[in-house]
This record gives structure tokens, sequence and C-alpha cells, in this order.
């Protein structure tokens, strides 16, 4: 047993050097990149500023849209927000598999919150559109794991409510919208619907 305890020891032992090492070199490459700025074009051999940019910057982006994958809903979501909400060219726009259930699965939630906060700080933004849908298959297993439509919209609304919750924790000066999405077939056309969570 002391055996196997040294060769343990032996082999994690290189492994977290090695670890240490790279977190060393990737911060020193994250500094040094921070601090570098790009040549100017319209005067080689002067550093341009990233400052005159975010100085003469006036108009930021007002929302985050937060939504699947699923390519069945890309469109209709585009056109959705675009369209019916009238946000065009004033969002930034998240698609992630599974949309909510990477929030709130203990797992992923700071990685997740931590790229929609990219774009809260860098864009100033000052509210959420968070979309959920029916027939989700990555985050739910789809509508067949449900015995009744309606169990599936009261757990999928459910879990809205809780990204809300969620997304208030982290960044409690955003206000967050919420919205379940809807498929009807009808003489071979597809209508969609988002309904507005409350």
């Amino acid at each position: 047993m002391p055996r196997a305890k040294n060769l343990l020891k032996e082999s994690v032992l290189p492994f977290t050097i090695m670890l240490i090492l790279l977190l060393i070199s990737f911060s020193g490459i994250h500094a040094t990149l921070a601090t570098e700025e790009p040549n100017n074009n319209n005067q080689p051999g002067k550093p341009a500023k990233y400052s005159k940019f975010f100085d003469k910057k006036t108009k930021w982006c007002d929302a985050l849209v937060i939504t699947c994958t699923d390519f069945r809903f890309t469109t209709a979501t585009q056109e959705f927000i675009n369209n019916r909400l009238g946000m065009k060219g004033n969002y930034d726009y998240i698609s992630i598999p599974g949309s909510i259930r990477n929030l709130l699965d203990r797992n992923t939630r700071d990685l997740v919150l931590n790229n929609f906060g990219v774009s809260v700080r860098l864009h100033y933004v000052k509210r959420v559109i968070i979309l959920g849908h029916e027939d989700c298959s990555i985050g739910y297993g789809g509508s067949k794991k449900f015995k009744e439509p309606i169990d599936e919209y009261k757990t999928i609304c459910k879990d809205l409510k809780k990204a809300r919750t969620r997304m208030g924790i982290r960044f409690p000066h955003l206000k967050v919208y919420l919205y379940y999405a809807t498929i009807l077939s009808e003489n071979h056309q597809r209508i969609y619907n988002f309904e507005q969570i409350l």
C-alpha cells in the first residue's frame, strides 16, 4: 500500500507542476495581450488607443438574448426578436445547446454566467431575454420524456424562472424577460408562438 501511495504521488507531482507552469504562461500571455495595442494603420509606428473607440462609441446594444441552438427555432426566434420585440441591431445573441439547462446545472453554471458576463460588461447590456422551447432534446430529452404537454410546459417554465433568479443573483441590475416557444403545424406550414412567462 505505501508503494501505491508513492507511485500516486510520483505521477501526480509532474502533472501538478505542468498545470502550474501552464497557468503561469497563460497569465503572462493574457497580460501581454491586454497591454499590447495594435498598430494604427493611419499612422504607422504609432499605437492605436482602444480607449478612443470606447470614448467615441455613443450607442451600445441594449439586450442579451439567450436561446437554444435548435435549428427548428433559429429563424423564427430571430424574426420574433427583430420584428415583434423591435430590437433589430440592438442585442447580443448567444445560442447554447439546451439553453437554460446549462445555466441551471451546477457543473456548467459558472462557465455559462461568465460568458454572459462578457457581453454584459463590454456592451453595457441592460436586459436579458431568455427563450426556452417545447421538444428540447438537448436539455430535456424532447417532448416524449413528458407524459403530457402541460407537464413539459410547467417544467420548462419553472426552469425559466429559476434561470431568471440565477441571472438576478449574478447581475442584479439586469431586467430578465422569459419566453416559451412552441410550433403548430397547419396546412403544411409551421406557425411559431412565443409566450411571455411572467
